[in-house]
């Protein structure tokens, strides 16, 4: 039975959000999410539940198996229950490009797992059905019927240019793309950059079926912060390889040499987090790095307000929402020179895009050293994020790519 809208006597129009890319934690009684994906569904989502019913289906908690249903900003997260097949490996950290063969040995998990959501969506009969990334879009076709399906795609592996084992691995997880998206039959598209809906134009989808709907942050939560900790960083995502943390912690090396209690904090987990933590004690960096695994989303806010500059090294991003985030909160951003950064800087004077360890390292160097210059950058960030990168905004696309049922 659809919902009533809050006195209002007409029937909210019912939409299922399946997000298979990993679900929340919930500590002490504080929300936060383990990628950015949910953050994506859950805050896109959040300002449109005044007129959808919105579920947001996605992986059990890391901490329990069971299904649970939290409540938040009036949309509901259902984590659904997880098969008993295989457990040892979180939703979250599926990646084909990193951890090949552990991925592929979860997958009928995965599989497994959408009976559940086959069960759930039959029951509820949805409006509107979306699948959130490119698995969850190319399933759609096998979940269950709905007057509207669409597909959520963030990035394409296919599209970016690696060397090496990574190169040939982005091949192969290209050419699964491609099969993929021979597979997907969906009304409507959503993409996350125009870099995307170009692609997709080419491979024959039809321009005016596919919306650019970016990404976003809630300025009424992220506020502006002038005054923050001397001398530190931070950086916020998943600890994987095409995220090149590793990096970071070379560059932490090279500036403690010159900026005296220089500070990383890195905020996020994954397959790489003990090869992380090795590489710090290598370097005999210890007392320079804090580890902060997830945390909730006060958490995130709080380090983010006190923090002078965000980090990234990552080789591949469809956006990039931490660096959004950062942005917000007036924490300036040295990240590297990738598609994802650029479309999110749009070139403003608000951050610098670098090309090596040792350009980031000047840059980082260069805002430690001069406030003045940090907190310009700073002001010219926030006003960008008020211009084009609020959940609002988002919210607002996203009427634009339901609206038709």
């Amino acid at each position: 039975m659809q919902g009533v809208a809050p006195g209002q006597g007409k029937l909210k129009k019912k939409v299922v959000f399946i997000n298979v890319g990993g679900g929340p934690t919930v500590r002490a009684g504080e929300l936060g999410f383990t990628e950015g994906g949910l953050v994506h569904a859950v805050s896109a989502l959040a300002n449109l539940a005044a007129d959808y019913d919105v579920r947001i289906l996605c992986p059990n908690l890391p901490e329990s198996s069971r299904k649970q249903t939290i409540k938040h900003r009036e949309i509901e997260i259902i984590c659904m229950e997880s098969s008993r097949w295989l457990r040892w490996m979180r939703a979250g950290e599926l990646s084909l490009s990193e951890a090949f063969w552990r991925t592929v040995l979860h997958w009928p998990t995965v599989l497994a797992d959408y009976r559940g959501i086959c069960r759930y969506v039959k029951a509820e009969k949805p409006d509107v059905l979306i699948g959130n990334g490119m698995l969850a879009a190319s399933l759609l076709r096998f979940v269950g019927e709905a007057p509207l399906k669409v597909g959520i795609i963030h990035h394409l592996y296919h599209t970016t240019k690696l060397g090496g084992q990574d190169g040939r691995m982005a091949w192969l997880v290209g050419t699964l793309e491609r099969a993929a998206l021979r597979l997907v039959k969906l009304d409507r598209i959503g993409v996350v950059n125009p870099l995307v809906k170009d692609i997709l134009v080419r491979r024959g989808f039809r321009e005016d079926r596919i919306v650019v709907v970016g990404n976003g942050v809630n300025t009424d939560d992220y506020l502006f912060s002038e005054r923050k900790v001397p001398n530190s960083l931070i950086y916020i995502g998943s600890l994987r390889k095409l995220k090149g943390v590793d990096l970071l912690i070379e560059v932490v090396s090279i500036l403690k040499n010159t900026i005296p209690g220089v500070t990383l904090h890195i905020v996020g987990d994954g397959p790489k987090r003990e090869e992380v933590k090795r590489r710090i004690a290598a370097l005999g960096i210890s007392d320079s790095v804090v580890l902060h695994d997830y945390v909730s989303e006060r958490q995130k806010v709080e380090l983010l307000s006190n923090c002078a500059v965000y980090v990234s090294n990552s080789r591949f991003e469809g956006f990039g929402i931490p660096l959004v985030e950062a942005m917000a909160t007036g924490t300036v951003p040295v990240v590297s020179n990738i598609g994802g950064h650029q479309f999110v800087l749009q070139g403003q004077d608000a951050g610098y895009l670098v090309d090596s360890v040792e350009e980031m390292a000047v840059k980082v160097a260069d805002l430690l050293t001069h406030e003045a210059r940090r907190s310009e950058l700073a002001r010219n960030g926030r006003k960008l994020v008020e211009e084009k990168w609020t959940w609002v905004k988002v919210s607002e696309k996203y009427r634009e790519l339901i609206g038709v049922v």
